[in-house]
């Protein structure tokens, strides 16, 4: 495993919630002579770069910084950058490597291979895992899974937006894993948008059904039925479920982009995740009103541009490059 891939794996687990097995896998996987000299630089360089004095808004620094690192993969900002808030991240790492030994459930046998799959702004790619299921994954999003699914569950961590085609195996359930959602599902077909600083986690069910528990709050755990999607606020902590067009929610596996009742910052973040672009804007001029829009695959993002012209007075737009500024 690459360096590079080491880290994106440790600093996945900075500040996220995961369950007890997920907590032991990684922790077996840290531990693991594999790939010990690029773990042991990479703890090293968070701790080198520590201030003497962290804050408790050292968490959010972090987070932020976290963001822009996934946002910003082909021009990652530089490590001198992100380290000096990562302290806590740090001191969180070593004690949860303490406190492994006295874990009341020791570490199961399980395969210590993790691997990071990326899809940067721009691509969407589909994969098939080890039991079979089949994961389409979307721009700028980062899935990890196991090698070979060893444990009483098949649990992987999704860090963005992909559809899920699960193998049936009643005897182990599946599991996505996001920082505020857990969903599970048997054998089914279903969609999770975890994007790192949207304002929502977002679960929606094609068939079958699935199981979805929120985190951070003490609410009971909700099944969902074909065409229902969770909506969870990460700023009220409440969630509600819609009834929606599965299908078309997922349809941006297949290239397209469809929007009903959306907010313009919504539409000009997928447009920039599918088409590699950064697009300046005044959000205070749009944010009054929302869209229904449909942007097809062979649509370049100039078409999309047009279409959004025709739907929105006196909209002006100039192409530089991958920059795009609109008035």
């Amino acid at each position: 495993m690459h360096k590079k891939e080491v880290q994106n794996i440790i600093r996945l687990f900075f500040g996220k919630r995961f369950s007890k097995e997920a907590q032991l896998r990684f922790r077996y996987w840290f531990r693991s002579e594999e790939d010990h000299k690029e773990k042991e630089d990479t703890l090293r360089e968070v701790w080198e770069a520590s201030p003497s004095v962290t804050t408790e808004q050292t968490w959010e620094q972090l987070a932020k910084i976290r963001v822009r690192i996934v946002q910003n993969k082909e021009n990652p900002i530089p490590v001198r950058y992100w380290l000096r808030y990562a302290a806590v991240a740090a001191i969180w790492l070593l004690t949860m490597l303490g406190t492994w030994y006295f874990s009341v459930q020791p570490a199961k046998e399980i395969s210590p291979k993790l691997t990071e799959f990326y899809i940067p702004y721009g691509d969407r790619q589909e994969i098939t895992l080890s039991d079979g299921t089949t994961v389409w994954v979307n721009a700028g999003s980062v899935l990890i899974y196991p090698s070979e699914f060893n444990a009483d569950t098949r649990t992987v961590f999704l860090s963005g937006e992909a559809y899920f085609n699960v193998a049936k195996n009643p005897e182990q359930p599946f599991i996505v894993s996001t920082q505020h959602l857990d969903v599970q599902a048997l054998g089914t077909m279903f969609s999770v948008n975890a994007y790192p600083g949207a304002s929502e986690t977002v679960a929606t069910l094609e068939e079958g059904s699935i199981q979805v528990d929120v985190k951070s709050a003490e609410v009971p755990v909700s099944v969902l039925k074909p065409n229902e999607q969770l909506v969870y606020s990460h700023e009220t902590h409440q969630f509600r479920v819609n009834k929606v067009d599965a299908e078309q929610v997922s349809a941006w596996k297949d290239g397209y982009l469809i929007f009903k009742d959306a907010t313009f910052v919504e539409v000009i973040v997928a447009l920039e995740r599918k088409y590699n672009v950064t697009i300046n804007y005044n959000a205070e001029k749009y944010k009054e009103r929302t869209y229904y829009v449909k942007f097809n695959p062979d649509e370049s993002i100039e078409d999309a541009l047009t279409i959004l012209s025709h739907l929105i007075e006196h909209f002006r737009y100039k192409v530089n490059g991958k920059t795009i500024s609109i008035n």
